[in-house]
């Protein structure tokens, strides 16, 4: 088994749980949102359970240390750390066929 840690920002926030919150609240009313949020809770599970290992369309390398978790058009950006961790920085909704640079950037240059 792998730990899921989520990255959180010096204020103490985390935009994966914060918009896993915010499909929770959504998912009141919307079956997209459902769907979204339990395809993503999904994949972090299996992540959790096979690692990269899991390969596509689970997940991807993307470069620099880097893999994205792939459910659905939700993108998740994470890394491997020390004592069987994975780390997941960001999300994005993918609209385009190739990874955005900036996205993959993203916590580089943080």
């Amino acid at each position: 088994m792998y730990q899921i840690i989520f990255y959180h920002t010096r204020n103490g926030e985390s935009e994966i749980l914060d918009y896993l919150h915010e499909l929770k609240i959504k998912a009141v009313n919307s079956k997209t949102a459902r769907i979204n949020r339990k395809k993503i809770l999904d994949y972090i599970n299996a992540l959790s359970v096979y690692g990269t290992r899991i390969g596509q369309p689970f997940v991807r390398y993307i470069g620099k240390d880097l893999w994205e978790l792939r459910p659905l058009r939700n993108r998740i950006i994470f890394f491997y750390w020390r004592n069987n961790s994975f780390v997941l920085l960001h999300y994005f909704i993918k609209k385009t066929s190739k990874t955005p640079l900036k996205e993959i950037t993203k916590h580089i240059l943080n």
